[in-house]
């Protein structure tokens, strides 16, 4: 990447002086303690250090310090300061974060339920990292108990005998744990399993739901994109397809209506807004013949669709295709069906050269429509999806010789590439890292209030947010925010060198 892009984003000589100011707390334990604690004493004595917020980033001192006040004053939290104020201090946002745990503590007094941040200590970091938690926390005063230990527990199973609000309400209490789970630091790659999980428990309860308030016989579902990955974003569209079984063969009009009649019921249940929020935006456009095409297929017509008009990037689509639920014997039947189109006999270079042209033509029509490619985590240079074409075009290009490389997991298919000898092992190990670095800072940006965005912030106070919640905790703001930087340029920088040697100037 040129100077000029290692510059755009702040991260130049002006971060120095706040280097000298913040030295003495970075790599060193000791340092970085004895600042939260002076702060800790401060907030004691209720005189809340404003210098140290106005170090940490906070862009209001004098108001943070009088919510840290306010917090300091309620009887619950008085008693176990030293338990919740450092770790607001270097939160993405300590003035609120303060305010909404002295508005909690205060309603779970009045409701009888006095809140005990010894048991929950993961709760503090949560309130200082997503607005929207904080609001749902405050709605449901129970589901802060559900933050007890260490590291919260997984998300539990949700029940298939749920009704929409209920699958709504199991769904936002498991998306609370797991943005606990992965603010406290478990491994991340643990969040990419789990809100997949929690996606295909969702799904399942609601398609048995449906069959319930409609009568109709469920077609097999079938998920495409993070989700047939089981990698699923915090914040996500669920790429979905729907078959169903024709004995007759071909296109069956009585089936066809009753499979569309359970898809929009389905779909409508699933996108339907509540106070706590909806359950899964749901993507049809991926089915054969995109938005042109039926809701749902029978199994006979979308094979006939790709035998004669599939393209290479539904060949790369199918990669990831994954049984959700509905009829077992025609999930695996298309499963086995497909797969010759998707993974062809002969080695065929084109393969690659067709995944060079899709990225190409995905980064020029985004530039042309306006779309800051060089602030997208997910389609710009260096990006999520340079990681993931590269992996698909291995795949496409070897995975009819070898069976291990089916896969729509873009981490096992890193792993297995190695194992294979068709990857330099430091290479994947870059890659793999870049990654889950580049899926930690898509999180965070969207843990904060539950929104699709993949845009890597240009403003320096969002820069500094997004460093917080990837729990960037050195005590000067600006060094954090300038550390996260560096990250994002090398990380993106190693992606792109990749795949540039290994897809953009591969020839056939």
């Amino acid at each position: 990447m040129s100077d000029r892009d290692d510059n755009q984003f702040g991260a130049n000589t002006r971060s120095r002086s706040v280097r000298g100011r913040g030295a003495r707390f970075r790599g060193t334990p000791s340092g970085v303690e004895a600042f939260e604690s002076e702060f800790t004493d401060s907030v004691r004595r209720a005189n809340p250090s404003v210098d140290a917020l106005a170090l940490v980033g906070e862009p209001d001192p004098i108001s943070a310090a009088a919510a840290f006040r306010r917090a300091a004053g309620d009887p619950d939290l008085a008693v176990c300061i030293s338990d919740w104020c450092p770790v607001l201090l270097t939160s993405a946002r300590p003035h609120q974060a303060a305010d909404r745990l002295a508005d909690l503590a205060s309603s779970r007094r009045e409701a009888g339920r006095p809140l005990e941040i010894t048991q929950t200590p993961a709760l503090p970091i949560v309130l200082g990292s997503s607005d929207f938690l904080g609001r749902l926390l405050l709605r449901h005063l129970e589901w802060s108990d559900d933050l007890s230990g260490v590291t919260p527990s997984a998300p539990e199973a949700i029940s298939e005998q749920a009704d929409w609000s209920g699958i709504r309400a199991e769904k936002y209490r498991a998306l609370l744990r797991i943005a606990a789970r992965d603010l406290v630091g478990r491994p991340f790659v643990e969040s990419l399993t789990e809100l997949s999980d929690l996606a295909d428990g969702c799904l399942a309860a609601a398609a048995a739901l449906t069959v319930r308030e409609t009568g109709s016989d469920e077609p097999t579902v079938f998920a495409l994109g993070k989700l047939g990955g089981r990698e699923l974003n915090f914040s996500s569209d669920v790429d979905l397809m729907f078959l169903y079984d024709s004995p007759g063969g071909g296109r069956d009009p009585v089936r066809g209506q009753a499979a569309s009649t359970f898809i929009r019921h389905f779909k409508k249940h699933l996108e339907e807004p509540s106070p706590d929020g909806f359950l899964y935006r749901v993507d049809l456009g991926l089915r054969p013949e995109g938005a042109a095409g039926a809701l749902a297929q029978s199994i006979d017509s979308a094979l006939s669709y790709y035998e004669v008009s599939g393209a290479d990037w539904e060949r790369q689509m199918l990669i990831r295709l994954r049984t959700l639920s509905g009829p077992p014997a025609l999930g695996t039947e298309f499963h086995e069906s497909i797969r010759p189109f998707v993974y062809r006999r002969s080695i065929d270079p084109s393969a690659i050269g067709a995944v060079r042209e899709m990225k190409d033509r995905i980064e020029s029509e985004r530039r042309e429509s306006g779309r800051d490619l060089e602030a997208d985590l997910k389609e710009g240079p260096g990006g999520i999806r340079d990681v993931e074409f590269l992996v698909q075009s291995f795949q496409l290009f070897w995975g009819a010789r070898n069976a291990a490389l089916r896969t729509g997991n873009t981490l096992d298919g890193l792993a297995e590439l190695t194992r294979q000898g068709l990857l330099p092992e430091a290479t994947a190990a870059q890659l793999s890292h870049a990654y889950l670095w580049l899926r930690r800072a898509e999180h965070a940006l969207q843990m904060a209030d539950e929104r699709q965005t993949q845009r890597f912030p240009r403003e320096p106070a969002a820069q500094l947010r997004l460093a917080r919640r990837m729990r960037y905790t050195d005590p000067a703001g600006d060094v954090a925010r300038t550390r996260l930087l560096d990250d994002w340029q090398r990380y993106r920088g190693e992606v792109r060198a990749h795949f540039e040697d290994l897809v953009l100037r591969v020839n056939s």
